[in-house]
This record gives structure tokens, C-alpha cells and sequence, in this order.
């Protein structure tokens, strides 16, 4: 007698579930999967470009040395976005990239635009008042979905702190004016692709 009272509850908890799904396709749909899936596998191009950044140093991208070791020669976000990482780098001497792990993205803009230049110093510049913000770090895994990560580069090592894009927006996290920041980074890249 418990058998088909059971089968039919399992059976009512189904439809309930696909309706559910049914109604909210749309949203689950945007999220990429059910309950977020993980993201692809990150192209091996993009990881060699971010690993070049996390462990390279003055020297290597021909800066001038700093008075202070402390002092941010570069500072790098990753952004956990809808299908995986949007990465953007600043450079003390005004070079900036962004770059995407499914492996497109813009490489050195700032050389040869002076809106980028100036956007991707001024990034560096956020990174040095931010730098108390964040922790020395030898990890640097990717974002999980809805999160932010930014490492600061300095001649010591690199600082690291991790925020979620909501508290960004709303300009809730300590580190909004470095986001604000990195996000000009963005925005003087995507005037100078559509001309405006």
C-alpha cells in the first residue's frame, strides 16, 4: 500500500521540478547551466599570458626600479564571468591587456593610446592605496563565478583579495575604487573597438 503513495509523491516532486525549470528557463539559461556548471577548461594561451604576469617582475617588462620594494608595478583582475575569466592587466608604465580564457582579448593598447595609458596608470595608482586591503599570496586560482579576484605585483610579492561582483556594484566592498579602476581599463578598450 506505501509503495504507489510513494511513487506518487516522488512523481509529484518531478512535475514540481519541471515546471520549475520550465518557468524560470530564461534565468537558468543566462546562469550558463543548472546550478551553475563549471566553466570550460581555460585556454592554454590565456593561462600563459596570466601566469607571465603573476610571475614576472620589473625587470622583465622593462620598468624602471622603485624606491620602495612595496610599491605596485602592476595590478591584475580576474572577473568570473557568465562563461569564465575576463582578465584585466595594468602596467606601471601604462601598458594594459585584457584578455579572456576562452583565449580572445586586446594586448597593448596602452601603447599606443593615451586614453588606455592613462586609465591602466591610474589603475596602478588605486592599486598602491588599496594595497592594505589585501593579503600576500602564492595561489592563484581562477574566480568562481560572481567573484572578482586582484592581485597587486610589487618587487616583495603579490597581494591578493577576493570580492563578489554584487558587493562591487553596489559599492559595498572596500575595494570598489580599484574595480572602478580596472573597469575604465575596460571601457577605454571597448571606445577605441567601437570608435566612440
Amino acid at each position: 500500500m506505501m509503495k504507489p503513495v510513494l511513487v506518487s509523491i516522488v512523481l509529484s516532486f518531478v512535475l514540481v521540478f519541471v515546471i520549475y525549470v520550465w518557468q524560470n528557463r530564461k534565468d537558468i539559461s543566462k546562469r550558463g547551466m543548472l546550478f551553475d556548471a563549471p566553466y570550460p577548461p581555460p585556454n592554454p594561451t590565456y593561462l600563459e599570458l596570466r601566469d607571465q604576469i603573476l610571475k614576472g617582475s620589473r625587470s622583465k617588462f622593462g620598468l624602471p626600479a622603485a624606491s620602495n620594494p612595496g610599491d605596485p608595478w602592476g595590478v591584475m583582475m580576474d572577473w568570473g564571468v557568465t562563461n569564465g575569466t575576463a582578465t584585466v592587466v595594468a602596467l606601471a608604465d601604462g601598458s594594459a591587456s585584457i584578455y579572456t580564457s576562452s583565449g580572445g582579448g586586446s594586448i597593448g593598447g596602452g601603447q599606443s593610446h593615451d586614453q588606455i595609458r592613462l586609465a591602466a596608470r591610474e589603475a596602478v595608482a588605486a592599486a598602491a592605496q588599496s594595497r592594505s586591503l589585501l593579503h600576500p599570496t602564492a595561489s592563484f586560482l581562477l574566480p568562481q563565478r560572481r567573484e572578482v579576484t586582484f592581485y597587486v605585483l610589487t618587487d616583495e610579492r603579490v597581494l591578493a583579495n577576493t570580492a563578489l561582483v554584487k558587493e562591487l556594484q553596489a559599492r559595498q566592498h572596500p575595494l570598489t575604487a580599484l574595480s572602478d579602476a580596472m573597469q575604465t581599463v575596460i571601457s577605454q578598450y571597448r571606445m577605441l573597438q567601437t570608435g566612440k
